[in-house]
């Protein structure tokens, strides 16, 4: 008898335990990681599509590139290795090009970047939807300051974007 009303009491401890349970789209989520890919790239001119090399166009004024491991529409950030240099685009449909590149970029995305056209050694840098980044350094131009130079200032303000709320004011 003791032995049943055992079993009876184990099998609700055991049945009343709960377990967590990932599903397929937890476990995509959690191993998530950036796409990145380095290698030479393909830049498009029409008389590739017209060989056939690559089976689609691609606007040579367009921030579109072609790559075969990441979904449209995604943001990717393309970097010159050789200088540097970097653009952020967005992944365009799937085409079929030579399997050597890693991708193929438009002629504006080439020269944004300063690309070599006798060595296009590129890294593609994926840019998660949840990710941000923020900007390093700004570029004063030699008119902005001839203008700033030029114009008369009152008053000067400095907002500090933090939670604190301090502002500052210098008057000339």
């Amino acid at each position: 008898m003791n032995f049943k009303n055992f079993l009876v009491v184990f099998f609700i401890i055991i049945s009343g335990c709960s377990t967590l349970v990932v599903t397929e789209i937890d476990k995509k989520i959690i191993n998530k990681k950036n796409f990145i890919n380095k290698g030479f790239a393909l830049i498009y001119s029409d008389n590739l599509y017209k060989q056939e090399i690559i089976s689609k166009k691609l606007d040579e004024r367009g921030l579109i590139i072609f790559q075969k491991n990441l979904r449209k529409g995604t943001f990717v950030k393309i970097k010159n290795i050789l200088n540097n240099k970097s653009i952020i685009v967005k992944v365009g449909l799937n085409s079929k090009y030579p399997l050597f590149n890693n991708s193929v970029i438009s002629k504006r995305i080439s020269d944004e970047i300063e690309i070599d056209l006798n060595e296009p050694y590129i890294e593609i840098f994926e840019i998660l939807d949840n990710s941000s980044f923020i900007a390093k350094k700004a570029k004063t131009f030699d008119e902005e300051k001839k203008v700033a130079e030029k114009a008369p200032i009152e008053s000067i303000s400095v907002n500090d974007l933090n939670n604190t709320k301090k502002v500052k004011k210098i008057k000339k």
